[in-house]
């Protein structure tokens, strides 16, 4: 079976099933039903932070770019891509329910 293609015009958003806080810059998030931690490094605690529902793929990495001073577009465009899918797996993020407004939206 093929993998879906992610866009750079999703917008990943927190999961309801997840907890997380940050202490002395150290992010750790916490999947409620399954009771797992995952401790998370400074370049996903910005990822997860941006991740809001309110921000597509693209805008994400721009900010993430910005932030870190990377030079390398497509490398950060795919390791953005790889830990939201992978927090998508887990469960940790979910995409935003399309809006009507946005056809280019997954419903």
């Amino acid at each position: 079976m093929a993998e879906s293609m992610i866009r750079a015009d999703q917008v990943p958003e927190r999961s309801p099933s997840m907890a997380w806080q940050t202490i002395r810059g150290e992010t750790v998030l916490l999947h409620i039903d399954g009771k797992k931690l995952m401790g998370l490094n400074e370049v996903g605690a910005c990822v997860w932070d941006l991740a809001d529902g309110t921000r597509s793929l693209e805008e994400i990495t721009r900010i993430v770019l910005a932030k870190f001073k990377t030079s390398s577009e497509t490398a950060v465009a795919a390791d953005v891509q790889v830990f939201v899918s992978e927090l998508i797996a887990l469960g940790a993020l979910v995409w935003r329910e399309g809006d009507p407004n946005r056809p280019d939206m997954i419903r």
